[in-house]
């Protein structure tokens, strides 16, 4: 897909291999002045950045929707000594750009990105997860976090960390049972579309058991 390798390029074009900060702020100025990307954007990263940051020491992050590599990198760079991301993405542009970007920022070697659909690949995941980030498909969400549950990849404190479940893309169902269900504490923060002016929240759980 040409906008991801376009992506990828500007990054090449405009911040030094390795400087993690800079690759972001050329990806955000590419969604700004070029094309829109489907990223987590300068308004929302931060806010998942603070929830890494206060993992504990190894701690495991899971990645659903890795899209070009922003977020695989900025969580990548980010995990107390010895935590380690695995994404999963369906598309094969991607998958290949995201390990580009996740290699040109020196990240081999704690970010994983594997082909396949979140359907087939949770399964088969060791955890548990100290975080997951979920940035796929919306109607993804609750069908894969109810796989998380049931293949014992959560632990008490485990957060999940959805984005883009503001009104735009019809989150009831995952809301309502993170809400409801009584396994979660959870809030809802609003933001905006990357890039735009448009809500479009995250919602953060942590399961408790």
């Amino acid at each position: 897909m040409r906008i991801h390798e376009d992506a990828l390029n500007h990054v090449k074009a405009n911040a030094p291999a390795g400087d993690v900060s800079a690759m972001l702020a050329a990806l955000d100025d590419y969604g700004i002045n070029h094309e829109f990307l489907m990223n987590v954007g300068p308004e929302k990263g931060p806010l998942l950045q603070e929830k890494i940051r206060n993992l504990p020491t190894g701690a495991s992050v899971l990645e659903c929707g890795c899209f070009c590599g922003y977020s695989s990198i900025l969580i990548g760079s980010v995990p107390p000594d010895g935590g380690k991301l695995i994404g999963i993405e369906v598309n094969s542009d991607s998958v290949d750009v995201a390990r580009q970007m996740v290699e040109y920022a020196n990240l081999s070697d704690r970010v994983e990105i594997i082909l396949g659909s979140s359907a087939d690949v949770i399964p088969i995941l060791e955890g548990p997860f100290d975080l997951i980030f979920l940035d796929h498909w919306k109607d993804l969400y609750k069908p894969d976090l109810l796989s998380l549950e049931a293949n014992n990849l959560l632990k008490p404190g485990s957060i999940v960390f959805a984005d883009k479940v503001g009104p735009h893309f019809n989150p009831e169902e995952y809301l309502d049972y993170v809400q409801t269900c009584g396994h979660y504490d959870t809030e809802y923060i609003e933001s905006h579309i990357e890039y735009r002016d448009d809500e479009y929240g995250v919602e953060i759980s942590v399961f408790t058991g």
